[in-house]
């Protein structure tokens, strides 16, 4: 069942109970209403009367007097009944029919108070003919000889009422008063479900468009694009409308992801498979020809084969570091550390290397930061200065020069390796810190195209972003910024 057929049910089953409601409060009212007048109108007619007829004489009960009494309020009333009343409430005498009287004790608790003044009609009593209903009446108190004989006690709405009451909702008034409670019923009811059509006809069409964009595996462009929220439901279409395009772009990532990692395990299975089969061809041969090779070729095969190793060791221990930085699995150990010192250390490192290659290999650190403290992994930052630094060497020929800096810029420590040698190609600057798009076309035997991609997701869990700008055979010059975070002492 849709909603707006559950909400219109609901709107009539609570308009049928309000209608119902209502007729029982305005009917309940209603008799409260015609017996506060009643009782307000005729409040005097028991005193009246006791003042002009002996009830009560010598104790006796005048029951002629009485009869006569009954029959005359009787006739100009036929709701009144007449009764007479002891002291404690007992019924002595009345004027009703042998055997009518239900009840042979009047409770004396309302008479007191209605004698008492000081009240609000209607003040109801005991009707002696009704063992659970109570009346409006009037009620005198009988005296002779200054001594308390008894109490008149006049019911105003006796059964002939209850009769006529009980006839109403068949007269022309019942009948006028329940059509124009169904008539109302039924307008609002109407009404109540245009008003109901208006509001979730809205919400229909955004289940529907909801239904379609699921049914389309979850494209944005099927949901109609809101530009201002003007109610609750066109504030959750926003909603779902942002959510939609955030889900969009994310399929979009998973599916580029999914893409890298089909290129990253074809790129790894090719380069994984090619330093084992150098290795394996040489030690196959080794094996085959062991007493054959003279032992400069047998030193040559194993020096390939160990470098072939190495190459693939690395090619592993950068694989997991790039695993573990892309899943946020390698915890940094931060702590404060001199960046100069780091610089001049790495630059030790590579001197050597350099100076076998014919490259000069410079530092120029900035002598007023030199005591200049930062923040971060210092072996993390050490991987970035050595890859940044070896990829340099790697693609500066012979005569060439790399540099590495160390300045101020703003509030910042700015780092630069800088090299004179191939350059990267304006297409391909962009990808550079993709894996295997390091800028050296493909992976060489020392190079395991991960370096970059490594540096960039290490300065990302620093907060620094690195800056590269190159130029074909002029060279390229790669910087990042780390924030000091005081002066050494």
């Amino acid at each position: 069942m849709s909603l707006r057929r559950r909400l219109i049910i609901a709107l009539f089953l609570l308009l049928v109970g309000i209608g119902a409601a209502i007729a029982a409060v305005g009917q309940y009212a209603a008799r409260l209403y015609f017996q506060e007048i009643n009782q307000t109108l005729n409040s005097s007619i028991a005193m009246y009367v006791v003042e002009r007829l002996n009830l009560i004489e010598d104790g006796s009960v005048n029951n002629d007097n009485l009869m006569v009494l009954a029959e005359r309020a009787m006739t100009i009333n036929p709701s009144v009944e007449v009764y007479l009343l002891d002291p404690t409430g007992l019924v002595l005498s009345h004027g009703m029919p042998a055997g009518s009287i239900v009840s042979e004790r009047v409770d004396v608790a309302p008479i007191q108070r209605f004698l008492s003044g000081g009240h609000e009609f209607p003040v109801l009593g005991t009707d002696p003919r009704s063992s659970d209903s109570h009346k409006a009446f009037s009620v005198a108190p009988i005296m002779h000889n200054n001594q308390m004989q008894g109490y008149l006690y006049v019911v105003l709405g006796g059964q002939h009422f209850d009769t006529v009451q009980a006839s109403f909702m068949g007269s022309f008034i019942g009948r006028v008063a329940a059509g124009g409670l169904v008539a109302v019923l039924i307008i609002g009811g109407v009404l109540g479900a245009l008003i109901l059509r208006h509001t979730v006809k809205p919400l229909e069409d955004l289940e529907r468009e909801v239904r379609r964009y699921t049914d389309s595996k979850f494209t944005a462009h099927n949901l109609t694009e809101v530009t201002e929220a003007t109610s609750e439901v066109t504030s959750l279409k926003q909603e779902l409308t942002v959510m939609a395009g955030a889900l969009e772009s994310q399929f979009e990532q998973i599916q580029t992801n999914d893409n890298l990692r089909r290129e990253l395990f074809s790129n790894v299975s090719h380069d994984l498979r090619t330093p084992l089969v150098t290795m394996q061809g040489y030690l196959e041969t080794l094996l085959i020809k062991d007493q054959r090779l003279a032992v400069s070729e047998r030193r040559e095969y194993l020096a390939t084969a160990h470098k072939q190793a190495k190459h693939l060791n690395k090619l592993v221990g950068d694989l997991f570091q790039l695993a573990k930085l892309d899943n946020n699995a390698i915890a940094l150990n931060v702590e404060p550390f001199l960046l100069a010192e780091l610089l001049q250390d790495v630059a030790q490192e590579f001197a050597i290397s350099a100076e076998q290659k014919g490259i000069t290999l410079v530092l120029n650190n900035n002598p007023s930061i030199a005591n200049s403290l930062v923040q971060g992994d210092i072996g993390l930052m050490q991987r970035v200065l050595e890859n940044l630094i070896s990829n340099a060497l790697r693609h500066t020929p012979a005569g060439g020069r790399v540099e590495l800096g160390l300045e101020s810029a703003q509030d910042n420590l700015e780092v630069s390796v800088s090299d004179t040698g191939s350059g990267i190609d304006a297409q391909l600057l962009p990808h550079i810190f993709d894996r295997y798009a390091s800028g050296s076309g493909s992976p060489d035997l020392g190079h395991t195209g991960l370096g970059l991609a490594i540096v960039k997701r290490i300065l990302d869990l620093h907060d620094s972003r690195i800056v590269v700008q190159s130029k074909p055979e002029e060279g390229t010059h790669f910087s990042f910024s780390l924030r000091p975070l005081a002066l050494a002492a």
